[in-house]
């Protein structure tokens, strides 16, 4: 084998362990999405509805402090690269706040719990925003190959689908095994797991973006400091930066679709399907066909490109949706058809979630283009800003139109919570889709601009070409 290609095989190694620091974040950020309420509630004694406001407030934190790092990042340059310290700074904040919170929290007392629970939820968002900063941008220095950035789609899925089905599955059974739901030792047995998990993750991570986190993968010059990123370069990140602006609209009005369709799933299968037998036979493909989803939405993003692949995947999901409201296959003799739609839906869906950290690479070497300025930590964070702030207020939404619905712990279904239900859990993500193809169709990087950025690697149909 040629050096050309041992370097050009070990570029692509590194591009599909890139993903690993995505996923090592998210091993304590799915603990807490899945089971930080059950922890506060049934470990703690805590508060639910006032730990789910403390939830959404958190979420809006992790927004506001994502802005506030990516300039810090930008303004960086450490001996040891300017990516990875901020990755182990952010895991061992991570790890601190999450130990003091499902270890320590059993010896406060109970009238200082909630405070305690609070302040250390809040330093648990500032090592997670240190961490999923970086791993939103890294990938612009990684590789410039277009053909390869979707292989990070590809393996950041098929992580994140494996991950979910671990702590979906492993949590509950160790609880249950170790003096059920308020366990502290069955809770210490998870954070320990969680940790060794979390390690292994990001040290693979580490070595993956080791040869690129150096000057002369994000300088001009290498031998020269580059100008400094001012305030006023940052303010007109969203202004000069157009495809930036569209990615945000088509990524954060499906990401609320997402948690509105998530908090809505059961109340769907109660009161539209009126079959809740089924809801983990549906939640039983999901793994499978987001496997699937992954290789053959990656496969397409090389042939065809990121932001191709993503609408295609938008306008199959827009038209499945359209489909299932407007047939309602939710009867005995139809759910045959309801699952194979709903399985077709969850493979489309990759398509859109697994290219957007590609596509956020993309921009960066837009604005780099445009501007003469690498900002890879700002436009990441700003990305992430938007998509966090807007997606908090998912469950709300929900909790205001089933109460406008007449839902009542208990409550027979009705006509109202019919309509109610399926609004939300097909009709949110219609809307999201529908916004996406038209964002998409406004991301305009020229097929100039592509050559200029990427030389003969560009990815250009055969009538740009």
């Amino acid at each position: 084998m040629s050096t050309k290609a041992k370097e050009s095989k070990m570029e692509a190694v590194r591009v599909v362990m890139t993903p690993l620091g995505s996923a090592a974040s998210n091993v304590f950020n799915m603990l807490n999405m899945s089971f930080f309420l059950v922890f506060s509630t049934e470990a703690l004694g805590l508060n639910i509805a006032v730990m789910g406001i403390v939830m959404t407030v958190m979420r809006i934190f992790d927004g506001i402090t994502d802005p506030v790092i990516g300039s810090i990042i930008d303004r960086t340059e450490t001996r040891f690269g300017k990516f990875r310290p901020f990755l182990v700074i952010g895991s061992f904040i991570m790890l601190a706040a999450s130990f003091m919170i499902y270890l320590f929290s059993f010896d406060i007392p109970q009238t200082y719990r909630m405070v305690w629970v609070v302040l250390w939820y809040a330093v648990w968002v500032i090592g997670y925003t240190f961490m999923t900063t970086v791993n939103k941008c890294v990938l612009s220095i990684v590789t410039k190959n277009p053909k390869y950035r979707p292989l990070s789609g590809v393996a950041g899925g098929c992580y994140s689908t494996i991950l979910g089905f671990i702590m979906t599955t492993a949590i509950i059974p160790i609880l249950q095994k170790n003096g059920g739901l308020g366990s502290q030792k069955g809770w210490m047995l998870i954070i320990v797991s969680a940790f060794i998990l979390h390690a292994i993750l990001l040290i693979g991570c580490l070595f993956a973006i080791s040869a690129s986190d150096k000057p002369e993968f994000y300088r001009q010059d290498p031998d020269k400091k580059e100008e400094k990123i001012s305030i006023r370069d940052s303010i007109n990140v969203l202004r000069l930066n157009q495809p930036l602006r569209m990615l945000i609209l088509a990524a954060s009005t499906d990401k609320i679709a997402a948690t509105i369709q998530t908090a809505v799933m059961t109340y769907f299968y109660i009161y539209a399907v009126q079959n809740l037998d089924l809801q983990p036979i549906v939640g039983g493909i999901s793994t499978p066909m987001s496997l699937v989803g992954a290789f053959v939405a990656g496969s397409v993003a090389v042939k065809f490109g990121c932001k191709k692949a993503s609408l295609i995947g938008a306008v199959a999901n827009l038209t499945l949706e359209a489909i299932l409201i407007i047939f309602r296959p939710f009867g005995e003799k139809t759910i045959f058809v309801f699952i194979i739609l709903m399985a077709a839906n969850m493979l489309f869906r990759r398509f859109s979630a697994q290219n957007v950290d590609p596509m956020i690479a993309e921009i960066i070497d837009y604005h780099k283009l445009k501007t003469g300025k690498f900002m890879p930590g700002f436009i990441g964070a700003t990305f992430s800003l938007v998509d966090k702030v807007i997606s908090a207020f998912g469950s709300s939404i929900v909790g205001i139109i089933m109460g406008l619905a007449g839902y009542s712990a208990g409550a027979e279904p009705t006509m109202a919570l019919y309509i109610a239900t399926i609004g939300m859990y097909l009709g949110a993500p219609l809307l999201g889709d529908l916004a996406s193809v038209i964002a998409l169709k406004r991301y305009h990087i020229t097929a100039e601009e592509y050559k200029q950025m990427y030389g003969d690697k560009a990815i250009l149909s055969k009538k740009e070409a």
